[in-house]
């Protein structure tokens, strides 16, 4: 049982979950005023869950020296001696295989664009960036942005404003939530030698590009909230967890303590999480 829960801890199941209403909410609105195909959604949700686990074991895998430094990570499965490194790189590529193959099954462009979100955690922003750039959070952000247009070409094959608008939405958001979780943490991500934004430049500085970063984000939600067809569902949830994202960033830049950038890190998270909720209602009911 223990050896169970140490393997499904190597999937990073609060990341899949996200990224899978990403997908799913973005096919939902792609096929608004259509008979929804049931099986092309269940598809998409299974191989977007697939790609999404498989990339956090190779990320594990890859990050198993640097997590063993860290407070926070030093009893994930592989630093702690529980998984066997080999199992988790095994176990991330067949994920990822299985996702690629299943997507097939929708249509080559939908296959593309997971496998474009698993290159970019994996390759771009794991192996490559990580340990290199202050900007390794931003470029990383992509790999949430795939999973909106995967979501969206499930669906549908004409392009628009929408899919880019929700793909930007979370590439927007992206520093924000993880810019805010390194300041809470800064003193792992410095001991580990990680170029994270607030090592490399300051609380201050750090939080200024947070809220810039935040403002564009809600930017971004405002512009989709305009230019596209809704009911009152999506607007009015706009205006509440916008209001909340706002102030909890006007807070931190005010006060960039590590209590306050946690509370930051989970309220955007609800943030993402709701506004793409409250579209996927809109699409159902509006």
């Amino acid at each position: 049982m223990k050896a169970a829960i140490h393997i499904v801890s190597l999937l990073k199941l609060k990341t899949v979950a996200l990224l899978v209403v990403v997908a799913l909410v973005s096919g939902m609105v792609a096929g608004r005023g259509m008979p929804w195909d049931i099986a092309v959604l269940a598809i998409l949700v299974a191989a977007g869950a697939l790609a999404c686990a498989g990339s956090g074991a190779l990320n594990h895998y890859l990050d198993r020296d640097i997590d063993a430094l860290q407070v926070r990570t030093s009893r994930r499965p592989l630093p702690a001696g529980h998984v066997r490194p080999e199992l988790a790189a095994l176990l991330g590529v067949s994920l990822i295989a299985i996702s690629l193959a299943l997507s097939w099954q929708i249509n080559w462009v939908v296959t593309l664009f997971i496998g474009l979100g698993a290159l970019t955690y994996v390759v771009v922003y794991t192996c490559w960036l990580k340990r290199r750039t202050t900007q390794n959070i931003v470029v990383g952000g992509l790999a949430g942005s795939w999973a909106a247009l995967s979501g969206w070409f499930a669906v549908s094959h004409e392009l628009s404003l929408v899919p880019i608008l929700l793909a930007l939405i979370v590439f927007l958001w992206t520093p924000v939530h993880f810019w805010s979780f390194s300041l809470a943490h800064l003193s792992d991500y410095r001991h580990a030698g990680l170029p994270m934004l607030p090592v490399m430049v300051g609380k201050q500085k750090t939080t200024r590009q947070i809220a810039l970063y935040a403002m564009a984000t809600l930017m971004a939600s405002g512009l989709l909230a305009i230019l596209s067809q809704w009911s009152f569902i999506y607007p009015l949830s706009w205006l509440a967890l916008s209001s909340l994202f706002l102030a909890s960033n006007i807070l931190l830049l005010r006060k960039p303590n590590p209590e306050r950038a946690w509370v930051n890190f989970k309220l955007s998270g609800i943030y993402l999480l709701g506004l793409f909720l409250a579209i996927g209602v809109d699409a159902v009911v509006g």
